[in-house]
């Protein structure tokens, strides 16, 4: 019984740590001031066309 309890919050833990990782890695890829800097957006003319 003690082995699944270990088995278990090994998983979770492992769970955890990819969660954080593919969390970390996605809020880097979509950090929308990063694209602010590159492509600039007028906000006096982009609602006038």
């Amino acid at each position: 019984m003690g082995l699944w309890w270990i088995t278990l919050i090994g998983l979770v833990v492992i769970m955890l740590i990819a969660g954080g990782t593919i969390m970390h890695f996605l809020s880097q890829a979509l950090n929308t001031e990063d694209a602010n800097r590159v492509d600039k957006i007028n906000n006096n003319d982009s609602n006038q066309s």
